[in-house]
């Protein structure tokens, strides 16, 4: 009677949020106009006293100069899709929103160089027109190009780093207003400390990735009970290209989604985004009620996901950015992701859960693992090491159950030593953000002539790395 209850009341959402489908498109769907006020859920605002939207090289260099001059500080925000402050100026906020184009694509190398401010949903749709795709993605496309890399966005796939990976050139503007181009031959050393900076080098203008001609993937969804997928972990993990798992805590449901390239043609129905939308409207209200009554939200979770009305297995053959990323997403929802080692992964897990039971925190979303291949990036969260990242999420929940979640799982993870995305909800001490990272006195070196007046530290980046 209750999952009855729960599908009429769903309807019923679905039929009243249909006039507000047109806004929620317009401000959610990648692609929406002018630069953020507030980051994506809302939950942190730009208080700066002056926005800058240059929209030429020219332009970015003066303002640096002009801040830099002034001794004033600023720091570049992308599309906002972020939980953390590592954005936040209360100085000089500096949007590249206005700089986006394409400088050169060339095909035969299968390279394209862009300004920073493209995102990657219109980075996709240009590398379609020339016979090109990225390698991997990571599952929302709204993000620029710059803010991703620099905060260790990641796919995907054991075989597969992060996105800052398939970078093979900077562009960056530095403290003193100097046009620097970074790459593994030339100034090798700005290069690996730019690729993943988190704004703290200067600004970059402008990222040439490394392409692969266009290509087509299969996806699979099959449901099975978490034990499962914990007690296989590796061998699922490495089951195919790209791996990831979608997990419900309070049914114990987990999903495996696997992803193969593949020769085929496409084949199944391609998501409507109309339908699809009504249908996250529908569930984004059941969420917001079940927030308001989280002793509820448990048993409300036990039903959608034990009788897979939410996950239900499919298959089917799309091009590669169509599989890699989620076309919709819920708003409002707060996210932190974890990097421990593949072989910590599946006892990460367990702990999450335990603090979840221990302090009965209403979880009311997925709670997502994916797989990323080492580097050798200074700063990333994959530095030498193959990565199990667990992404953390909850839906508008009370800052009681926000916090409890994040940190009081952070606490139990700290003996696996993790490490976090820069781009989400992080609280990291500076002994731990140095014994994280083997080459952070070469990072904290190259940020040093790079920024000797430190225009481009805020107050949480310069508290986190004890600058």
């Amino acid at each position: 009677k209750l999952l009855l209850l729960i599908k009429r009341m769903a309807g019923c959402i679905s039929s009243c949020l249909l006039i507000l489908l047109a806004w929620a498109l317009v401000h959610f769907l990648p692609g929406s106009k002018g630069p953020p006020v507030t980051n994506y859920d809302g939950t942190i605002y730009f208080n700066h006293e002056s926005l800058r939207t240059p929209a030429t090289k020219e332009e970015i260099v003066e303002v640096v100069k002009s801040a830099s001059k002034d001794g004033r500080k600023i720091h570049v925000v992308g599309s906002g899709h972020s939980w953390s402050h590592v954005a936040h100026s209360t100085d000089i906020l500096l949007s590249l929103h206005n700089y986006a184009g394409v400088v050169s694509v060339d095909v035969q190398e299968k390279r394209i160089t862009v300004q920073a401010g493209m995102t990657f949903h219109t980075l996709n749709a240009v590398l379609d027109q020339h016979g090109l795709a990225m390698k991997n993605l990571a599952a929302i496309s709204a993000q620029t190009v710059a803010g991703a890399i620099s905060t260790g966005t990641h796919g995907t796939g054991l075989k597969f780093g992060n996105l800052a990976t398939l970078v093979t050139k900077l562009e960056l503007i530095s403290g003193s207003g100097e046009i620097i181009t970074a790459s593994a031959d030339e100034n090798p050393e700005i290069f690996k400390a730019a690729q993943v900076s988190i704004g703290m080098l200067g600004v970059i203008t402008e990222v040439t990735f490394q392409c692969v001609d266009k290509f087509n993937l299969e996806e699979t969804l099959t449901v099975h009970s978490l034990d499962y997928c914990l007690e296989n972990l590796p061998k699922l993990a490495s089951s195919a290209d790209h791996v990831s798992f979608w997990i419900e805590l309070h049914s114990n449901t987990c999903a495996a989604l696997r992803i193969n390239e593949t020769k085929e043609r496409p084949r199944g129905n391609i998501p409507n985004v109309l339908l699809q939308s009504l249908q996250v409207a529908a569930y984004e209200g059941v969420l917001w009620i079940a927030s308001w009554l989280p002793s509820l939200t448990p048993r409300i979770m036990q039903l959608l996901f034990q009788n897979n009305e939410v996950l239900s297995p499919h298959n089917h053959v799309q091009a590669s950015y169509d599989v890699f990323n989620v076309p919709y997403y819920i708003p409002k929802d707060h996210e932190a992701d974890v990097a421990v080692s593949v072989e910590d992964c599946a006892e990460s897990i367990r702990e999450i859960k335990r603090v979840v039971d221990q302090y009965f925190i209403p979880l009311n979303l997925l709670q997502v693992v994916r797989f990323v291949q080492a580097d050798d990036i200074w700063l990333s969260p994959e530095y030498n090491r193959d990565s199990c990242r667990i992404t953390q999420t909850i839906y508008n929940p009370s800052e009681e159950n926000r916090l409890l979640y994040f940190y009081e799982s952070y606490k139990a993870l700290k003996k696996f030593s993790p490490r976090v995305h820069w781009g989400k909800v992080f609280q990291v001490s500076p002994a731990e953000a140095k014994a994280m990272y083997p080459r952070f006195q070469d990072f904290a070196r190259v940020r040093a002539q790079m920024d000797p007046k430190r225009i481009f530290l805020n107050e949480q980046l310069a508290e986190t790395f004890d600058f």
